[in-house]
């Protein structure tokens, strides 16, 4: 067990979260190029566990599985004009086959709308083809030239990114509802993450498309984080790509498509840090690679034996619930213990001793609360009534957390005192002027457009607003 004496303070957050990341082998920074992880044993279950829940959810609502290849030509990535332009100066470039210069210049995926739309111009033909909707799990790669962070901001990243064709604007404003509430359902109900959907302004859209949605939490030092996005993109790409069908009436007509996607490696960085604490990680048990951790205590040898064999009958026990445990029979003490499985977020820990043995009980401690709780060994099956009670426990803590960085700023002195702490819902005129004096301190992150506010520069009419200091 490493590094047992470390002491951790999350009023430090920076330095926490790159204390845990490595106490407890989420990922290794090392890697000899910038902004690209070696992702570890704990980091990665966390991070498939989640992405096989996503892909449930989105096969369950008629999306197919795809793999498109890591490179695209260069004459497709360009062929949206304002998409490229966003992309141009982050796109990793593959240029020689061996000594050999290539023909078409190669990018390593920065995304995929292009040569997924590229694809599905030969899919698509009639009305009965849509909507088409597809998704894939894989890796990007964008020279991102800002300070990079593990998992927040890096060269290399894991997401899962939709693209779906449709009929008409209806029909992908009805996909993008039912993506949100996708998203939400993974992000509140599997990793109990707060959030807020905030309508990204017009110049902040993702390049090509007419709308953006964005979920932003907030991290513990109040700086705000996007976690996924959905993206309107209309017939932009579709006229592009000529992407058309022939409709019920034989007439040919573009389709409107959308895109979205989560940060697989953002969902884990704000899991980590919301629901962390000083002692490390706290992990929801579906998320959890060891959810039961069974610790031995001897006071004496004579008890060895029998301590074993009942610790060993527990984790057979806890091993017929398809529960993921462990028994630890290291030779560290049991505090080190303690502390070390702490410190990696096992949600439940599992105490035997003298008295449990002859009382034919256990002592349960629990990672959120530290409470402990007795119950005999014929009760078992409490602990998916303890695992309940810890995942409603940590969703409502963060909750109310995110709920207390959520302020109203109905004039500048308070959004600039507020401003890094949090998001601020305040109001903007629409005035460019206006916009330059808010943003010199903080950023528009959402547009209300059915709200009305006063701006908070100029006192006119203005519509509602939030802002923050993103990452």
């Amino acid at each position: 067990m490493k590094n047992k004496d470390k002491k951790l303070s999350k009023k430090n957050f920076s330095e926490w979260y790159h204390e845990i990341l490595a106490l407890a082998d989420i990922v290794d920074d090392r890697y000899p190029v910038k902004g690209m992880l070696i992702y570890k044993q704990w980091g990665l279950f966390i991070i498939r566990e989640t992405q096989r829940r996503l892909e449930s959810l989105l096969e369950e609502n008629g999306h197919q599985l795809v793999l498109f290849p890591v490179v695209i030509p260069e004459n497709i990535l360009g062929k949206e004009s304002k998409h490229i332009a966003g992309f141009e100066n982050e796109v990793f470039w593959v240029t020689h086959a061996g000594k050999n210069k290539l023909d078409v210049k190669l990018a390593l995926r920065p995304t995929s709308e292009t040569p997924i739309y590229e694809m599905f111009r030969l899919w698509i033909r009639s009305h009965k083809d849509l909507p088409l909707k597809v998704h894939q799990s894989c890796a990007v790669y964008r020279y991102e030239t800002k300070h990079t962070r593990p998992l927040i901001r890096g060269r290399e990243f894991l997401w899962n990114e939709g693209h779906a064709a449709h009929k008409d604007e209806e029909d992908a404003k009805k996909n993008i509802n039912e993506i949100k509430k996708i998203y939400s359902k993974l992000i509140q109900d599997f990793l109990f993450i707060p959030f807020l959907i905030n309508k990204r302004p017009e110049w902040d859209r993702f390049p090509g498309a007419t709308e953006t949605y964005a979920f932003d939490t907030i991290m513990p030092d109040g700086k705000t984080l996007q976690i996924a996005t959905v993206h309107n993109l209309g017939q932009n790409f579709s006229k592009v790509f000529d992407i058309n069908f022939e409709d019920e009436t034989g007439e040919k007509r573009f389709v409107h498509q959308t895109s979205y996607g989560p940060s697989f490696g953002r969902l884990l960085a704000a899991l980590i840090a919301i629901h962390g604490d000083d002692l490390g990680l706290i992990l929801p048990p579906k998320l959890a690679p060891i959810q039961v951790v069974i610790v031995p205590i001897f006071y004496k040898d004579s008890d060895k034996d029998k301590i074993l064999d009942y610790a060993k009958k527990i984790e057979a026990k806890l091993k017929e619930m398809n529960l993921r445990v462990y028994l630890d029979l290291s030779d560290e003490r049991p505090g080190a213990k303690f502390y070390y499985w702490e410190m990696k977020g096992v949600p439940l820990r599992i105490e035997i001793g003298p008295r449990d043995l002859a009382n034919e009980e256990i002592t349960i401690a629990r990672r959120d609360t530290k409470e402990k709780i007795s119950i005999k060994f014929s009760a078992l099956e409490k602990i998916f009534d303890i695992f309940s009670d810890f995942e409603r426990n940590i969703k409502e803590k963060a909750k109310k957390e995110f709920q207390s960085k959520v302020f109203e700023a109905n004039d500048l002195e308070t959004l600039k005192e507020k401003a890094g702490s949090g998001i601020c819902i305040s109001g903007w005129c629409g005035n460019e002027d206006c916009k330059v004096k808010i943003e010199e301190f903080t950023s528009i992150l959402g547009v209300e457009e059915g709200k009305e506010k006063k701006c908070v520069i100029c006192g006119k009419k203005g519509i509602e607003i939030r802002t923050g200091k993103p990452y």
